[in-house]
């Protein structure tokens, strides 16, 4: 089954790709002359313990120690480690959300059980119904903001599922692909309570934010040394290539890169949000990330036979597979450039 965007490979066109949530800035220039640079680093083994890798993370989480931080092939290599490793015998997950959190607790030979946590709207989460369904040692696994619908927790409802979580013996994974997106995302992330919550587990990716998807490089942390090191002892000798090493050593220092992302991000979002909600057969939904959750409202079209109609105008939408708890009449879409915004919008119009 296809879970993923970013499939431009089977269509026999050059297409705008609205199906993969990638920076529209590209590389940052500094990685390709990082990359220039250290090409002879190639012929040698990486570091195995990915010391300078551990230590611009943690100083661009702020983090105070490196031993809080491991890096591994993409985010969703730490997640199924993670929870392979864990042993807990349940896992929560909301509805709808990644189908790969699914699949990494049923690999992980654990129970999986879907919440359906989020208001009408998906701008806000229903507490007391998790605190309800959530047993003792148990794992709750959250996107945030949630893909596909953007949806951002507030620290606080966090911090009171972490209390909640910890008073019966449960842990608490967050998937936080997509933060750096998140209008004051330093304020919205929750790297800097983990050192007040011993069951709590970051996860961040370099994928999105910084424009490479081609370098396999996420990372996870956590104060819980224990979990760390059960998660880094999991892994094969050399799990991060050299590309991703030189890439960690390059990109979280690149301050230009990040501040014409935020700028791009807090503007485009509202304006393309703004413009796609004048579309009367379709219910766009806000969104904290770089990516809008659609519903269609004319039932005589599904996201299937959109996506067919899109590829004419050489446009890929998100299909609803790869998410559970939606409907075929859902969609993603990716936020880009203005230019190729437009063009999606218009062809919403002819077709809708």
């Amino acid at each position: 089954m296809e879970y993923h965007g970013g499939n431009i490979y089977e269509h026999n066109r050059r297409v705008i790709d609205f199906s993969s949530n990638i920076n529209p800035l590209g590389v940052p220039k500094g990685f390709e002359k990082s990359i220039s640079d250290n090409i002879n680093r190639f012929s040698v083994y990486p570091d195995r313990e990915y010391k300078a890798m551990r230590e611009k993370i943690a100083k661009y989480l702020e983090v105070n120690a490196i031993d809080k931080i491991i890096p591994g092939n993409g985010a969703v290599d730490i997640i199924y480690r993670a929870l392979e490793v864990m042993n807990y015998s349940r896992l929560y997950i909301s509805l709808p959300t990644f189908a790969e959190y699914k699949r990494a607790g049923e690999r992980a030979n654990m129970k999986v059980e879907e919440l359906d946590i989020y208001e009408d709207d998906f701008q806000n989460i229903k507490l007391e119904y998790i605190f309800e369904k959530v047993k003792e040692k148990s794992v709750v696994l959250l996107c945030n903001p949630n893909n596909p619908t953007g949806t951002l927790i507030p620290r606080k409802h966090i911090e009171k599922l972490l209390a909640k979580l910890k008073s019966i013996s449960s842990f608490l994974v967050i998937d936080e692909a997509f933060i750096e997106f998140a209008p004051g995302f330093k304020n919205a992330s929750m790297v800097e309570f983990i050192d007040k919550y011993d069951n709590l587990l970051i996860i961040r990716a370099a994928t999105k934010f910084f424009g490479m998807p081609g370098i396999r490089l996420g990372y996870g942390v956590s104060a819980n040394l224990k979990l760390v090191k059960k998660i880094k002892d999991s892994m094969e000798p050399w799990s991060v290539n050299t590309a991703a090493e030189i890439a960690a050593e390059s990109i979280f220092d690149d301050e230009e890169y990040i501040k014409n992302t935020l700028k791009w991000i807090n503007e485009e979002r509202a304006r393309f949000y703004d413009e796609l909600s004048k579309i009367s057969s379709i219910k766009v939904y806000k969104s904290s990330s770089n990516f809008f959750f659609i519903n269609i409202l004319d039932e005589k079209i599904d996201a299937y036979r959109l996506q067919e109609e899109l590829l004419e105008y050489d446009i890929l939408i998100r299909l609803p597979k790869g998410f559970n708890g939606i409907s075929r009449f859902n969609f993603r879409i990716a936020i880009k450039d203005k230019h190729s915004n437009n063009l999606l919008i218009n062809a919403l119009k002819k077709i809708l």
